[in-house]
């Protein structure tokens, strides 16, 4: 029977094949706006998981269009091999509490679902993913495309935070959406460039995705990044369908509203402070307050800027106590590293220690100096 309805799948239109196995049909789901008043009102948890002997296992359509095409069946099978599968599984099992918050947020933001699986094409969800051209982090970000959404600087670089990175993504996916008014076409920006994709259109003279790329009107990365995503999603969601061993997209679903993942306290900082001193003041490892706080590229906040540091929830009294018993860093100098140069001889210099130098500077005491390195000095750190 999973064959025959495989067959009829790859052979049918999802709309004449799936009317009998929905009660809702995406169409009669989807608001004139192209998004979700409401998760529920198209909730992939409609698909029928009977795992009785004589029960059959029904597929439903997802609400992207277009599994059915060929370039998605190819990475489909792709996606099925052992190998593939195998890193898929990896993926989805080390990102389950990220890919839940992901949920929440895609829900939340009344978006497609099948958004969930992005950060799967793009960086398999590796927070700190860097490809060859720059682009970094869970959605991988370029550098000349942070802006408005996200701060990068010297001292922060808000790629690296997963929930602000997400946030950011999610807002991008939406406007891009608004500005074409087509799922398939807005992640395909995503991917290209809103601009890119506008010239794409103009020249063509259509907003259809599967024209767009059959005939070449945008990059080849392009082409595959949209198949690539549904072929993904399509698995996962239909996991048992497929019989992919990997996690059941349904039953964390069901898990979405127990667990806490995403649920954080703050406080906010007008001055730098050390995440490794506060840490210790708040009687807390300091490996989870730099993994809260992951975009602070130096370990300490802002010198200059208000800073919010995220804070496992129910520690926001313990950090505020912490905080009113030490001191900023007095902050700072900083210093070039020129031939010759040792930590000792460049904390002598500046009457401070090799060891604030390496705190500040999250260097060993070890490391060995190359020319032009920018190092920060504090005249004084608190501890």
């Amino acid at each position: 029977m999973k064959k025959t309805l495989l067959c009829l799948f790859l052979s049918f239109s999802i709309g004449t094949l799936f009317a009998a196995t929905t009660t809702t049909s995406p169409e009669e789901t989807k608001q004139k706006t192209g998004i979700y008043k409401n998760y529920n009102e198209y909730s992939l948890t409609q698909i029928h998981h009977n795992t009785s002997e004589n029960s059959e296992l029904l597929y439903n359509a997802l609400y992207l269009e277009g599994t059915e095409k060929e370039e998605v069946e190819e990475f489909r099978k792709l996606f099925q091999t052992p190998r593939y599968q195998a890193l898929l599984r990896d993926s989805l099992e080390a990102s389950l509490e990220l890919r839940l918050y992901v949920r929440k947020a895609i829900q939340k933001a009344g978006l497609p679902p099948e958004l969930e699986y992005l950060p799967v094409v793009e960086s398999y969800y590796k927070t700190t993913a860097k490809s060859s051209s720059g682009a970094l982090g869970l959605w991988q970000f370029m550098a000349n495309s942070v802006k408005p959404y996200l701060e990068l600087n010297d001292y922060v670089d808000e790629r690296l935070d997963p929930w602000k990175e997400t946030e950011a993504a999610l807002k991008k996916l939406k406007e891009n959406y608004n500005t074409f008014g087509d799922w398939l076409i807005a992640i395909a920006a995503y991917n290209c460039g809103a601009g890119a994709m506008q010239r794409a259109i103009n020249k063509a003279g259509s907003k259809d995705f599967w024209y767009l790329a059959e005939n070449k009107f945008i990059p080849t990365q392009t082409i595959n990044y949209v198949p690539k995503l549904l072929a993904i999603a399509d698995l996962c969601i239909h996991s048992d369908y497929y019989e992919m061993d990997i996690p059941l997209h349904y039953t964390e679903y069901n898990a979405l509203y127990n667990e806490t993942n995403g649920i954080f306290d703050y406080i906010t900082v007008k001055d730098p402070y050390s995440l490794k001193t506060l840490a210790q003041e708040m009687r807390l490892d300091y490996s989870i307050l730099k993994s809260l706080n992951p975009s602070f590229l130096e370990g300490f906040t802002h010198p200059t800027k208000v800073s919010e540091i995220r804070l496992p929830v129910g520690m926001k009294e313990v950090a505020e106590d912490a905080l009113s018993k030490i001191k900023p860093i007095n902050f700072p100098i900083k210093y070039t590293v020129v031939k010759g140069d040792t930590l000792w001889a460049i904390a002598k210099k500046h009457g401070v220690t090799v060891s604030q130098i390496c705190e500040l500077n999250n260097i060993k005491e070890s490391s060995v100096l190359s020319i032009g390195k920018i190092l920060y000095i504090p005249s004084k750190l608190s501890r």
